[in-house]
């Protein structure tokens, strides 16, 4: 028998069976891999905004070497509009500019500034003034990179927000924290405090915390909602808004979304969606409900006052800056004690919102143990 040449040989190829085998095993391996990568990836964002806080953390202490106080929330050009002026509506990040590296923003700001035939003062128009390029600027500084925004305002946005303390502030004819002259966090309208005025403990207080920006839906996270009268003696009436999924109830009403009806009730787009402006609406944060709770105003304007929970999108909590400068991760599981306490108003004593109120006191004799 003449033997086959070996060119002539079939080959044996996979079976039907053999290939499928394949395919589930590349399957089961990507389903491993995957969350594995994508954990990796959350890590390096969570590092990213830990860095962030830090470098804001710098320019705080750099602004205090310089001026012997923290940046002031407020100032400006007057209150007056008609785009001369922007109504003293600046908030601290603006004053912070030249210490985190963006000396030319802050100089575009401070000069006359001139954007096709229209000519801007020094220091900018109103907050809300949409073709205001220096408004615009995208610094990735003021950015969580594991937050996303899904709103219309294109102004740009900020992930961190001052910390204004453990008061419910409103502006329902209540003379609460934001207008008042002895207020128990470390920033408030037109503050002027340094390090020496934190006397419960600089490494024990919160200067900055996050804020969540808007996804477009229900989310408690990044969405606030106006027009929930009774916080200011009861915050558990905000918390109660949300259900076990983290999501505002159906019978919340949705606002507007894109910040253009400033009077509507309901969830709406407010949360870091102007870094310029003081309102605390958009750049501000209290230690009243844990973090990752909901936040609520008791009018429905932008400039109300209300509960301005800290929220992130890292999973189990948010990054506070303390006022020495560190920067902690905060779970939202401490102790915030009791929920349905009033706001402490200008008193001097203990925080009634545990150790989560305590940490957003600058003077109140806390002791805040650990967190």
């Amino acid at each position: 028998m003449v033997p086959v040449p070996r060119s002539w040989r079939r080959s044996r190829g996979f079976t039907l069976i053999e290939l499928l085998v394949v395919i589930a095993i590349i399957a089961v391996l990507i389903a491993l891999l995957l969350p594995a990568v994508q954990q990796a990836r959350e890590a390096a964002r969570r590092s990213q905004c830990k860095n962030n806080l830090k470098q804001l953390g710098l320019a705080l202490h750099n602004y205090h070497d310089t001026y012997k106080m923290f940046p002031s929330l407020g100032g400006g050009t007057g209150w007056y509009g008609g785009g001369t002026g922007n109504w003293g509506r600046l908030g601290g990040l603006v004053w912070m500019l030249p210490f985190f590296d963006q000396a030319p923003l802050y100089s575009q700001i401070s000069g006359r500034f001139v954007q096709g035939t229209t000519t801007y003062p020094a220091m900018g128009p109103e907050p809300w003034d949409w073709d205001y390029q220096p408004w615009q600027a995208k610094m990735e500084v003021l950015r969580c990179p594991s937050d996303m925004y899904a709103g219309f305002t294109p102004q740009s946005k900020t992930n961190y927000a001052f910390c204004l303390g453990d008061g419910i502030v409103n502006n329902n004819g209540n003379p609460q924290e934001w207008w008042s002259n002895d207020p128990r966090g470390m920033f408030y309208l037109h503050s002027k405090l340094g390090i020496a005025a934190c006397t419960d403990g600089s490494s024990n207080t919160i200067a900055m915390g996050e804020r969540a920006l808007w996804q477009n839906n229900r989310s408690v996270l990044g969405g606030l909602v106006g027009g929930v009268p009774g916080i200011a003696g009861n915050p558990l009436i905000c918390k109660n808004l949300a259900g076990p999924g983290r999501e505002y109830l159906a019978s919340v009403a949705m606002g507007p979304g894109d910040g253009t009806d400033a009077n509507s009730a309901g969830i709406k787009d407010m949360a870091g969606t102007r870094w310029c402006d003081i309102n605390p609406t958009m750049t501000g944060m209290n230690t009243v409900l844990p973090p990752n709770s909901p936040s609520c105003t008791e009018g429905t304007w932008d400039g109300e006052w209300g509960i301005f929970s800290a929220s992130s999108r890292h999973t189990g909590g948010v990054h506070v800056l303390l006022c020495d400068g560190a920067v902690r991760f905060i779970s939202e599981n401490i102790d915030a004690g009791n929920s349905s306490a009033p706001d402490p108003g200008t008193t001097k004593g203990k925080s009634p919102y545990g150790v989560w109120g305590a940490l957003g006191t600058r003077g109140s004799g806390d002791i805040v143990g650990d967190f």
